[in-house]
């Protein structure tokens, strides 16, 4: 009959602490990176929890509005639609107030290339300045950009960022 003893059961031992202590040490390298799971799985996703657009319009005709979406580092072309509440995003004037809305899903708080780039080349703003132009009116839905302290800039055409959300 096989006997059972201490010096039997030690290299299993040996080799079973090991494992743990590897399946450990991958679990904590894992947790501590910026790599997650959706991340890993979806290579346009890179564990962002929205889908990025860039909506270009001109102010002096709404009428329509260009719209791209970000894919893989490239900008898509969806082309043009209808600026109405039926688009998936809509942009309007109203009194001293340029009103962005999402008609599809939540977004975050859009960002106004336009804006940014000009404040960078001619106002002397940095990438750490602020650059928080739009006021929530409804979170996740509508936001606007007081027009008498962000003034458009000049020129036909803008482009707004949208973060849509997940």
């Amino acid at each position: 009959m096989f006997k059972l003893s201490a010096a039997n059961l030690a290299p299993t031992k040996l080799a079973n602490l090991s494992l743990v202590k590897f399946t450990l040490i991958v679990i904590s390298i894992f947790s501590l990176s910026s790599c997650s799971v959706p991340g890993m799985l979806d290579s346009d996703n890179y564990g962002r929890n929205h889908n990025v657009y860039a909506v270009d319009f001109n102010p002096k005709d709404l009428n329509s509005i260009s719209l791209y979406e970000m894919n893989e580092g490239d900008w898509a072309d969806m082309g043009k639609i209808k600026n109405n509440p039926d688009a998936k995003f809509q942009i309007t004037l109203e009194a001293d107030f340029l009103i962005v809305q999402a008609n599809d899903k939540l977004m975050d708080v859009p960002t106004y290339q336009t804006w940014l780039n000009y404040a960078r080349q001619q106002l002397g703003y940095t990438e750490d300045s602020e650059y928080d132009v739009f006021n929530t009116v409804e979170e996740g839905w509508i936001y606007e950009i007081d027009l008498e302290k962000f003034p458009l800039v000049e020129g036909n055409m803008h482009r707004l960022l949208m973060y849509e959300r997940k």
